[in-house]
């Protein structure tokens, strides 16, 4: 029998997120199958951004960068995140933290991110997502 390798990071064994995901390509092709999915399939989410989302996109995908490890895109152009500040001229319930959730999912599935990393994204990102929750 195999012996079992154990995982260093909750993530996997890569030392961020970030690299466990596979770098920048793999986080823009997350983030524009995200947008992608909001476009077509989520109304609510979608009448929340400008009619061209490229700078939504671009914001995102900088957030992600950083915020697994990688290079600080975010916070170097558009200072601390404050997430939740940012977020708070739109309503957002249970049902749009629900639905921006499995537009992520979807995502993350079209991108085959699974396993250790695919938890902690889970975990994380659905926490991040309830954060973000400004109405009953």
């Amino acid at each position: 029998m195999p012996a079992m390798t154990a995982v260093k990071y909750e993530w996997g064994n890569e030392s961020t997120p970030f690299l466990a995901l596979g770098g920048e390509q793999r986080i823009r092709a997350i983030v524009d199958r995200f947008y992608d999915i909001v476009d077509a399939d989520a109304p609510v989410l979608r009448a929340m951004l400008p009619a061209n989302d490229a700078v939504s996109r671009q914001k995102l995908f900088e957030y992600l960068v950083e915020w697994t490890g990688g290079d600080d895109l975010y916070s170097s152009h558009r200072g601390h995140p404050r997430m939740r500040m940012r977020h708070m001229p739109f309503a957002i319930g249970e049902d749009e933290v629900k639905t921006w959730l499995v537009c992520m999912a979807q995502a993350l599935d079209d991108n085959d991110v699974q396993g250790p990393v695919r938890e902690f994204l889970d975990d994380r990102l659905g926490a991040l997502a309830i954060h973000m929750q400004n109405q009953p």
